[in-house]
């Protein structure tokens, strides 16, 4: 879930597929009428599910009810103005659920905290946080052994309050990115992040850890508040440990 770059935009392309079929089939004028209507509904209601968030943004749907999740097959119940989307506050079974949280209270969106929730800016105190099956049981620190250190280049430097980072070679798949780890003797610590903020990509952290049976915990937060590192773990551990059972 973690292992690609920050830099990474995804991208997918179907037209072309879509085109040569209709080209050698002769029956493709119906099966791309029966799937425009399909899509036509599909991106209707996606439509109407992006309006809706913006809705909660806007206050209409900030209280924080309790609703039951199954994410991965281990049940949960969280407050549902944690809970980005709308599909996921309905409750039920998702593969990965997604939260936004206000930092540094942890809180999810509140009428009084709506003005942080609407701000677009890169410097907005807010987490975004993803929960889902864990692919393995390698989290950020077991990486720093296990994969990171061998694509370091460049001296170690320091960073904010107590850590030290090594830059990522582009071999790594990860190159323009920093390995930020926490010092000898303290809790293992360690983040992702970019070494440069570019216009459209600001300057971003990313750290996962594994929580209840068998989950992932990502969260990425702007670079500004990696100084919190050690309170922000902590924290992020304590309350996700009472929502996922962790064995």
């Amino acid at each position: 879930m973690v292992n690609v770059s920050l830099r990474d935009k995804p991208a997918e392309s179907f037209g072309g597929r879509w085109f040569a079929w209709y080209r050698v089939h002769p029956v493709a004028y119906l099966v791309i009428g029966v799937a425009a209507i399909a899509a036509i509904g599909y991106f209707v209601n996606d439509a109407i599910e992006a309006y809706h968030d913006r809705i909660a943004l806007r206050g209409l749907d900030g209280k924080a009810q309790p609703v039951r999740l199954i994410v991965a097959g281990e049940p949960v119940v969280v407050p549902a103005n944690m809970l980005r989307f709308r599909k996921e506050r309905r409750g039920g079974a998702v593969d990965q659920a997604n939260f936004l949280l206000h930092w540094p209270s942890l809180e999810g969106f509140t009428d009084e905290r709506a003005d942080d929730f609407r701000d677009t800016a890169p410097e907005a105190p807010l987490i975004f946080i993803t929960v889902s099956g864990r692919e393995n049981s390698l989290d950020s620190d077991a990486r720093l052994d296990a994969i990171y250190s061998r694509y370091f280049e460049g001296p170690e430097m320091d960073g904010p309050a107590g850590l030290k980072g090594r830059r990522l070679n582009a071999e790594s798949g990860y190159g323009g990115e920093i390995v930020y780890y926490g010092p000898r003797g303290a809790p293992p610590y360690v983040a992702r992040c970019l070494s440069v903020d570019t216009p459209e990509i600001p300057p971003t952290c990313i750290r996962d850890i594994n929580i209840g049976q068998g989950l992932s915990l990502l969260y990425r937060f702007n670079q500004k508040y990696l100084g919190d590192w050690r309170t922000m773990d902590d924290r992020l551990r304590r309350l996700f440990g009472r929502f996922f059972r962790t064995p």
